[in-house]
């Protein structure tokens, strides 16, 4: 069981609201403690991240309500349960995806890949989909592509696609981006871009003010993007141990030219980053979040 803190968290909204929620639209109904305190199971709070799902997707927050409900009385087994890792909210991960991106991949299947990718995309919030489902599904695609079950047609075409549901979640997001400025992109000669892409998606749906660069930026443009006095961190990522070098130099070169701007790195190499670019692990919720506190304490 958690407490309305805890139960906030987990779906992703604030206690205020998750009260709203339940008092103007009845959502859910939590047991109440020996002193009276609301306690929230894990049920709870499935219904209401199944409700935020669909109010982030633009439905009015009564109907939103509304179907969540529906949903959780007639096919509970749609709605996502959650577990706790990493401080987050997470849903279980869907066995099959890996599997039917694969094959949809290998069979060059556009079809089936959008098919794919709009059904997990409607499991749980943006980040959960990504950290729980579509990063390990892509790790599985490449290791099919290493071993040659899927053609690098086949590898192109599934990133690709995931790429494109990115850039749309990433314009839907901008509503939420008014806070402190934050620039993203990739060294020069980086070009492995869905991981650092996700996360500029998080960091926005976090409040902060995104700017995505994109892959291969020469480090003359790195230097002047960081002269903006406006900018309050920049966002490198390194995918893989060839990626190191090049973001190393721009790493350094960013802190000689401002040594009071944060600097922050993601990706799968990211421990191999130089001081003192600062590690926003493998969690892009979460890392949106250190992200933000970092600049707030600046």
């Amino acid at each position: 069981m958690f407490t309305i803190k805890h139960a906030a968290e987990r779906v992703g909204i604030t206690t205020a609201t998750l009260r709203a929620w339940e008092r103007r639209y009845g959502v859910i109904a939590p047991h109440r403690s020996e002193s009276g305190y609301r306690l929230y199971g894990e049920r709870d709070v499935a219904v209401l991240r199944s409700m935020k799902h669909l109010v982030d997707q633009g439905w009015a927050v009564g109907l939103a309500a509304a179907e969540a409900i529906r949903l959780d009385r007639e096919q509970p087994e749609h709605l996502p349960t959650t577990e706790a890792r990493d401080g987050g909210s997470h849903t279980q991960p869907s066995p099959g995806l890996a599997r039917r991106l694969t094959v949809a991949a290998a069979a060059l299947d556009t079809g089936d890949l959008a098919a794919v990718l709009d059904e997990v995309f409607a499991l749980s919030s943006f980040e959960t989909v990504m950290t729980d489902h579509v990063f390990p599904a892509l790790e599985e695609l490449g290791d099919a592509w290493a071993d040659g079950r899927v053609s690098v047609a086949g590898e192109h075409l599934a990133s690709n696609a995931v790429m494109r549901r990115l850039a749309v979640a990433y314009e839907a997001a901008a509503a939420h981006g008014h806070g402190p400025r934050v620039v993203l992109g990739l060294a020069p000669g980086t070009r492995h871009e869905i991981g650092l892409l996700a996360f500029a998606v998080a960091a926005r749906r976090r409040g902060l003010d995104t700017d995505y660069l994109g892959a291969d930026l020469p480090i003359d443009d790195w230097v002047g993007v960081a002269g903006d006095p406006a900018l309050a961190a920049v966002v490198l990522a390194i995918p893989t141990t060839a990626d190191i070098p090049a973001t190393t130099t721009v790493i350094t070169a960013l802190r000689d030219h401002r040594p009071d701007l944060v600097v922050a790195v993601g990706g799968a190499q990211q421990s191999q980053a130089p001081e003192p670019a600062a590690r926003l692990g493998h969690d892009i919720a979460a890392g949106a979040k250190t992200l933000a506190a970092m600049i707030s304490q600046r």
